[in-house]
């Protein structure tokens, strides 16, 4: 258990190593020889390690196939290679982790990790709960407070939420809109003692609830950061991207202008490590110019293409390096984490942390840079392996399958799979409901 507890922290721990490799990253491909049995039998992990090999041999290939053409970094074209073989490895660490601890207390370690990793942002950045602290916070207190009751989890979603109100963070602040309205309608339907018969219907009708409460959430918040409860600068910010005819979302990201000229300009990507040469920027500014944004404002060349291809999208930032091999990976990481909230929405309890960390992983996969994923991935992932299926979902009002309970371990960290898990059978939920169960020895 103490060996979990240092994986999962590690795994959390982003900071670059030397070869700008991260402590993460080195971690999770280190302790593959330990943690391989626990996922081995796993049918969601295989997909994952396949299409994650096949990205980083493609991103390798292409890089040195692009230095005829153009100038290559090295040790560029080593970390994204190993970024990508390291994510099914920290899955593995997760899952490894919560067969030991149970998946709540495994994210907790990984979000203790988080914490750690971003404390340097108090002297660097002028707003550090913006940009690192305030998501590992969260990780930390929605973890501590999942198998809580829902009042418990209201009172510290509220909490989460003023201080991101007054931090000018408009995304995350609609992330913990969403979850607080799932969590206070799952308390009215269960006072109201609502019953649908199937897993299944149960997840189909709150994903429709859900999707309310989602629409509801964002209008919220932009019209909260319109009239400037969020502060001056999300108020200018929100009022331009409004006005604009591109709309909202296209001119709140315009490097999706960018990037769909780059995929018209070369639709086999370029590889990692990669310059941009002046064609390409022009090509980009050509695609933000298109959507009403100013691209001769040093954006562009000092953060998108300063001496490397960032276009704020993990699923493009993945393409340019990896081809449709790397899109694809990350296409499959949305699903699976769409897949993986769709089953916890099989029971009246939402997993507050798993919706946090997986409502940041499809933003960032479609308007985030890659960056910003590893930490979340095998969070969001493991968990996905973790589940049962939708099917044997149990409508319970306590944590069922995530948790704090470690599942059952063989002589050979293998537990044979049954119906009910992609990994191993889920502890039966028995007289200890409401109480802090101790993991199995």
């Amino acid at each position: 258990m103490a060996i979990a507890v240092v994986l999962l922290v590690c795994v959390g721990v982003r900071r670059e190593l030397a070869a700008a490799l991260s402590v993460g990253d080195c971690v999770a491909l280190a302790s593959v020889p330990v943690t391989w049995t626990a996922v081995r039998n796993a049918r969601r992990f295989s997909l994952l390690l396949t299409m994650s090999i096949l990205a980083a041999g493609t991103t390798y290939i292409m890089s040195l196939l692009a230095e005829s053409s153009f100038v290559v970094e090295a040790w560029a074209r080593r970390v994204t290679t190993l970024s990508l073989l390291a994510v099914p490895c920290a899955v593995a660490v997760f899952v490894w982790g919560a067969r030991r601890l149970g998946a709540r207390r495994a994210a907790l370690a990984v979000g203790v990790g988080m914490f750690l990793d971003s404390l340097p942002l108090f002297q660097t950045s002028p707003n550090p709960w913006k940009f690192g602290v305030g998501a590992a916070v969260s990780i930390i207190v929605l973890s501590l407070v999942a198998n809580r009751r829902r009042l418990v989890q209201i009172v510290a979603l509220l909490g989460l939420s003023g201080v991101f109100l007054v931090s000018d963070s408009r995304s995350t602040l609609a992330f913990l809109a969403i979850i607080l309205g799932t969590v206070v309608w799952q308390a009215l339907a269960s006072w109201a003692r609502w019953h649908v018969p199937t897993p299944r219907r149960l997840a189909v009708s709150q994903i429709i609830v859900l999707a309310v409460v989602g629409a509801v959430a964002m209008a919220g918040v932009v019209v909260a950061s319109q009239s400037g409860t969020l502060g001056e600068d999300a108020q200018n910010r929100t009022i331009a991207q409004s006005s604009s005819s591109a709309g909202l979302l296209l001119s709140a990201r315009p490097e999706l202008g960018a990037s769909w000229a780059l995929f018209r300009n070369r639709p086999w990507g370029y590889g990692a490590g990669v310059k941009p040469r002046f064609e390409d920027l022009w090509v980009a500014k050509q695609g933000m110019a298109a959507l009403g944004y100013n691209p001769e404002n040093g954006y562009v060349e000092n953060f998108m293409f300063g001496g490397r291809i960032e276009l704020h999208s993990g699923l493009m930032d993945m393409w340019a390096a990896a081809s449709i091999p790397g899109g694809l990976l990350l296409l499959l990481i949305a699903g699976m984490t769409l897949a993986a909230m769709m089953r916890d929405l099989g029971r009246l309890k939402a997993t507050p942390w798993l919706f946090f960390a997986a409502l940041t992983v499809v933003q960032n996969v479609f308007v985030g840079p890659w960056t910003v994923l590893p930490a979340y991935l095998p969070i969001v992932l493991g968990a996905a392996v973790l589940q049962p299926a939708l099917r044997d979902a149990a409508q319970l009002v306590t944590d069922g399958d995530l948790g704090d309970e470690a599942i059952p371990k063989t002589g050979n960290d293998v537990a044979p799979s049954g119906p009910s898990s992609d990994v191993a059978p889920t502890q039966a939920p028995g007289p200890h409901v409401g109480t802090e169960p101790e993991p199995n020895p």
